[in-house]
């Protein structure tokens, strides 16, 4: 038998790459594995955080538990204003709390049938302007991964495929 993938695989499973397939999940895809879930905000965490919901409103927020970070927010439009769209979240990171602007560049609503789309132009604004401390590189990296599960609305997608999104920044 030929293989078609010899050698030992990324992830050490010999007994796929022995039949000559790739194995399932190397260790790079394991390593982008995301720990952020979209899920209702818990009256505990209300608390918790200090956030501004009633408890049991139902709010949604993109959580990752292990590292205590949150975002939280949304896309902001009105058309009826010509309002330019944008997405305005609360990013919760390393104990510092950060209100983040970002410009969209591409904004498009799914259905059942189309995933929805956001291309994020780039991030307009942050206060505290000097991240709190915070590495500009990791919090980008995180904000990334945030906006990612986010998706497009932060909640469960009733989607084909789920949504795209695209990052320009």
């Amino acid at each position: 038998m030929q293989l078609l993938f010899p050698g030992k695989p990324r992830d050490g499973n010999f007994a796929v790459a022995d039949q000559g397939f790739p194995p399932f999940c190397s260790i790079a895809f394991e390593e982008i594995q995301m720990a952020f879930v979209n899920e209702v905000v818990s009256d505990e965490d209300i608390v918790k955080y200090n956030l501004p919901f009633k408890p049991g409103a139902g709010r949604y927020w993109t959580r990752d538990r292990e590292r205590d970070c949150y975002l939280w927010g949304g896309i902001v439009e009105n058309y009826a204003r010509d309002y330019i769209p944008e997405g305005r979240f609360w990013f919760y990171l390393r104990g510092v709390c950060l209100d983040v602007s970002l410009n969209v560049a591409t904004l498009v609503r799914g259905s059942r049938e189309v995933s929805s789309q956001v291309v994020w132009k780039e991030v307009s604004h942050i206060q505290p302007s000097n991240l709190g401390g915070l590495d500009d590189n990791e919090f980008k990296s995180i904000l990334k991964e945030a906006l990612l599960v986010f998706g497009y609305d932060g909640e469960s997608h009733q989607v084909v495929s789920g949504p795209i999104v695209i990052f320009q920044f």
